[in-house]
């Protein structure tokens, strides 16, 4: 174990036996001037500590969190970061990787810390710290989240901070707004100072606005081991819920029977109405290994639970019954992906017909931001030990993203591979369309003039269960200047604003009605496995 300590307030200078070390004051300045100095140095990690906040970690500390997940750990939430920066909460209020999480466990995080932190030399080398400010706070913070964004996996690690007090760290509103600067669009930028108007002096704009830095993000390549998945359990539950969609759900299954490997058990969880209900599509697909469960209690939520408590398998892999284009080493790819970066989770990155294809050219793997049931695997034990779907958001939609905020919650890594896709052919009837759930996509609204993309009470009630009510505000007040976002020329952009204005007291209405009704959910009872 070769790691080269980077120290901070070396007032008595202290003794490190696992490799060189370099001590330089905590300035922006200094980590650029030592830069590559450290890079030279023979290592393979680079550990960054301030003495002031305690002891440098033990051997055995070290040693675990090398041997954990992640390429970068630290102890950013310990010191006062998990909350921070204060103004993204104009932007991503309520997004997975914003997340608030007990510090008393390991879990991803990219809210990095240089007075605690742990890397790969190569991660160091790839990512350049920035200089746009003197304050090493926010650049320890932007270098986290370049590096999460890059695709190397971010990790706040309770195991190095074990015997680190809690502190506070305080930043500045106008050092935070450097950093949205930096990492944000203008429109972002712009938005963030709106929404703090009086937080932040119009000179701090002007002064920001012009402290960008240019540079093109770099997409990190992880390491990949050959025959990775030689003598590990590979044993996999595809679990399909399906409601009045029978035909796609053939040609579903047809695929899935050229996978290699090949799932232990496909789980069909059929919600169709008994007078609608038909099973003899069923005959065809003998030599699949399916389990069919007929359910009265129509709801996706209730309908998966009984997929995961009927599984017997390492993982499961959700399936919507509308998927398509399903390549034979799809499920070897969703696999490799979990055992290469000892994840918990793969999500794959459909192609949703109807909307914009992502740019798969350069191969990315990274922290994911949601956790999409129409392709995503997942250890079991994780199902299990987070309750399960909330079955309170039967019939409603993003439950999926409720359960994944309470697998990141857990400590879970959640990554996403953009070479993992598949086709979802968004079927025009069945599954939520029944229930008359999205209806209106973020997409659908943003090319017409009058359409109105609110955030449906399920969606609040998500925010609700796992942000501040201050996040869930801004969240809503996200959603309501999306009314008067339009896609096209200037004419039809000044009309859709026009248009928002004249509806804008409705649009409050049905927020608000939305947000009454978030609310009774919440107080509801809770159902899961």
């Amino acid at each position: 174990m070769q790691i080269t300590l980077v120290v901070f307030n070396d007032i008595n200078n202290v003794k490190w036996e696992f490799g060189h070390k370099i001590a330089i004051s905590y300035t922006t300045k200094s980590l650029w001037n030592a830069r590559e100095s450290i890079l030279k140095l023979e290592a393979t990690h680079i550990l960054f500590w301030d003495l002031s906040i305690g002891n440098l970690p033990a051997k055995n500390q070290l040693e675990k969190s090398i041997n954990s997940k992640g390429n970068l750990w630290h102890i950013g939430s310990k010191v006062g970061l998990k909350e921070k920066p204060f103004l993204l909460d104009a932007i991503q209020p309520t997004s997975m990787l914003h997340l608030s999480i007990n510090h008393k466990i390991n879990h991803s995080s990219w809210k990095n810390t240089f007075k605690g932190c742990l890397l790969e030399k190569r991660v160091f080398d790839f990512i350049n710290a920035s200089k746009y400010s003197n304050s090493l706070d926010i650049i320890g913070l932007d270098f986290g989240y370049k590096a999460m964004k890059s695709g190397v996996i971010t990790r706040y690690s309770a195991i190095l901070s074990e015997n680190i007090e809690i502190k506070k760290t305080s930043l500045k509103l106008k050092e935070e707004l450097l950093f949205i600067r930096n990492n944000f669009d203008t429109k972002a930028f712009l938005w963030t100072y709106i929404t703090n108007l009086f937080k932040i002096s119009p000179i701090s704009l002007y002064k920001t606005f012009s402290k960008k830095e240019k540079g093109v993000l770099k997409v990190f390549q992880h390491s990949k081991e050959e025959d990775i998945l030689v003598n590990k359990d590979i044993s996999t539950s595809i679990v399909i819920a399906t409601l009045e969609r029978y035909e796609v759900l053939k040609n579903e299954l047809k695929e899935l029977q050229e996978l290699n490997p090949a799932p232990n058990e496909i789980i069909i969880v059929d919600q169709t109405p008994k007078e609608k209900r038909e099973t003899t599509f069923l005959e065809e697909f003998s030599n699949l290994p399916i389990i069919y469960l007929k359910t009265d209690k129509i709801g996706q939520c209730s309908a998966r639970n009984l997929g995961i408590k009927t599984a017997t398998n390492k993982f499961v892999w959700f399936l919507d019954d509308d998927m398509e284009e399903i390549p034979v080493n799809y499920l070897q790819k969703h696999l490799e992906t979990i055992y290469n970066l000892n994840a918990d989770i793969s999500c794959g990155i459909p192609d949703e017909i109807g909307t914009n294809y992502i740019n798969r050219n350069i191969p990315k793997i990274e922290l994911s931001n949601g956790f999409p049931t129409n392709d995503v695997l997942v250890k079991r034990d994780l199902l299990i030990e987070v309750g399960g779907f909330d079955e309170k958001m039967n019939q409603l939609q993003s439950e999926d993203e409720e359960l994944g905020l309470r697998c990141i919650k857990n400590g879970a890594l959640n990554v996403k591979n953009n070479q993992l896709r598949i086709v979802h052919l968004r079927a025009s009837r069945g599954g939520l369309r029944s229930h008359n759930v999205r209806k209106t996509t973020f997409s659908s609204s943003r090319n017409s003039l009058f359409q109105r993309r609110f955030l449906h009470y399920s969606e609040i009630y998500l925010s609700l269960k796992h942000f501040s009510k201050t996040q869930v505000r801004k969240y809503k007040l996200l959603n309501i200047r999306g009314t008067f976002i339009v896609r096209g020329n200037f004419v039809k952009k000044m009309l859709k604003t026009l248009i928002g204005f004249l509806l804008l007291p409705h649009t409050i209405y049905k927020t608000n009605k939305n947000t009454k009704s978030a609310i009774k959910i919440l107080n509801k009872k809770n159902e899961s496995i």
